[in-house]
């Protein structure tokens, strides 16, 4: 085959280049700074060949992150895209250890079987009953959190290291009640994990409904104050809380970035999407109860056992709340986050790290204990650091929140159940004056308003409800803020 001039001359050329190579030794020294140095790397899974900054490269090959981005200037609750290790977001449950762990009051902890939580990990028997722990669910590694904002996109950034140039928040190892909510002791008095149909542990207020369909054996415990809440929790030791708003955010934070949206109740998809990766959400939740007034009274109606079956897994378990002649009154569908069942919905948790301060313009002030290892109580601002303050008059959809300290707190209505954060604020008692609780997560009858940012700030801090509860939480040390020096390259949006 005859070649035209126009190849040959390109032939040559190439034949020239090549002849005309250097090895890696003949080239000459570089300096022994790393920026505006470029290098180049190949994707295994597209097969495409690309350049990334030489500092870049050497941290994400020894300490990668990745993270979602959202787009504010739309009203879509869904990210943008994804930045970073596309491996790390793909397998950050695995490497965080998001999980179920029995869990013992001095902070020791066995990994349950991801597909059995009746065993351990390595096959032997496991029992939730409180004879072998708290049955937690958390993660197993300390990590850290970056969320910052460049014009209108905001970032959502998760390392195993810290992320230079940002404000890290680093999250020690911590786990909160599987179930969504905790049991109580009612000889000791304590607050507890535990899957137990013993009369010991009887949920709600302690009606006597036993052996009929409507008992409260295996509840959840509800119906005390929340100081009530915070003295049961500590008497489990140093470290142990009830409700906090540090783990309310940890948990919705990561599944925005694992999930890639801000709506908590998108419907399940079991399906991952083109780049292997979680999609949708976890449904509706138990935000649907008919008639929970006419059934019990809005006490707790399903057991602590609920979703075990589906391990660490994600996904909807559906418990059938029956009615007194067998029948269902309500397919309860139970959403379940790598294990952790009730993300959002089924009870109001009571909070033990933060309360509010009403203003005389009708906004709230959101009072925050600045240290899980600090003196404080709940209607008592001493000891207490003052962070964001919610919109006045400010009842409706979170169209704007505060991630800054991890407070998870409105600071802008007008939002919608389809748009923003999809989760509703409550603040109509018009208080302009005194405190009030942070109630997080919702009942089992708020339907679209439930989800993991929704918060009700309208009742006294003295108050208790049947349908009020609180998951046993932990921190295995004090968990710290601080600032990295350095300024981070910016990552290519996928």
């Amino acid at each position: 085959m005859a070649f035209t001039s126009d190849q040959e001359t390109k032939i040559l050329a190439m034949l020239s280049a090549f002849e005309g190579g250097q090895q890696v030794d003949d080239l000459p020294l570089a300096t022994d700074t790393v920026q505006d140095k470029k290098i180049e790397v190949f994707d295994d899974i597209t097969g495409a060949s690309g350049r990334m900054d030489l500092r870049q490269a050497v941290r994400m090959s020894s300490a990668p992150s990745c993270g979602r981005v959202w787009n504010l200037a739309v009203s879509t609750p869904k990210a943008q895209g994804w930045f970073g290790s596309l491996e790390l977001l793909r397998n950050l449950p695995e490497t965080l250890g998001l999980g179920c762990y029995l869990v013992k009051n001095d902070h020791s902890r066995r990994k349950l079987d991801p597909t059995n939580h009746y065993r351990f990990a390595n096959g032997e028997t496991a029992k939730l009953d409180g004879s072998m722990g708290h049955y937690q669910w958390g993660w197993g590694k300390k990590f850290y959190l970056a969320i910052y904002r460049i014009g209108n996109l905001l970032y959502k950034e998760v390392s195993l290291a810290p992320i230079p140039g940002q404000y890290n928040y680093v999250i020690p190892v911590g786990s909160m009640s599987a179930h969504g909510f905790a049991a109580l002791d009612r000889t000791s008095g304590t607050l507890v994990s535990y899957v137990n149909d013993d009369v010991n542990y009887r949920g709600g207020d302690s009606t006597d409904w036993d052996g009929t369909y409507r008992t409260l054996l295996g509840r959840a415990a509800t119906n005390k104050n929340t100081e009530y809440w915070r003295a049961a929790a500590r008497k489990n030791g140093s470290g142990w809380l009830c409700g906090t708003m540090r783990h309310t955010s940890v948990v919705k934070i990561l599944f925005e970035i694992i999930f890639g949206t801000q709506d908590m109740q998108a419907g399940y998809n079991a399906a991952k999407d083109a780049d292997g990766l979680y999609q949708g959400g976890l449904g509706s939740g138990v935000t649907g109860m008919p008639d929970w007034n006419g059934y019990n009274g809005y006490r707790p109606f399903l057991p602590t056992s609920v979703g075990v079956e589906l391990g660490d897994s994600c996904g909807v378990s559906t418990y059938n709340v029956l009615k007194a002649d067998g029948s269902t009154h309500y397919a309860a569908p139970v959403p379940v986050f790598f294990g952790l069942k009730n993300p959002f919905g089924y009870l109001w948790r009571q909070m033990d790290d933060e309360f509010v301060r009403c203003n005389a313009d009708t906004s709230v002030t959101h009072l925050v204990a600045p240290s899980i290892y600090g003196t404080w109580a709940i209607g008592n601002e001493t000891g207490m650091t003052a962070y964001s303050t919610s919109p006045t008059k400010g009842e409706g959809y979170i169209k704007t929140l505060s991630y800054d300290n991890l407070e998870n707190f409105p600071t802008q209505t007008g939002g919608s159940a389809s748009t923003y954060h999809c989760d509703y604020f409550w603040n109509n008692s018009n208080a302009t004056s005194g405190f009030r609780l942070c109630l997080r997560g919702c009942n089992a009858n708020n339907g679209a308003q439930s989800g993991p940012a929704a918060l009700n700030v309208n009742n006294a801090v003295s108050d208790a409800n049947v349908n009020w509860g609180s998951p046993l939480n932990y921190f295995w040390k004090e968990d710290i803020f601080y600032r990295e020096r350095d300024l981070a390259s910016r990552r290519k949006i996928n």
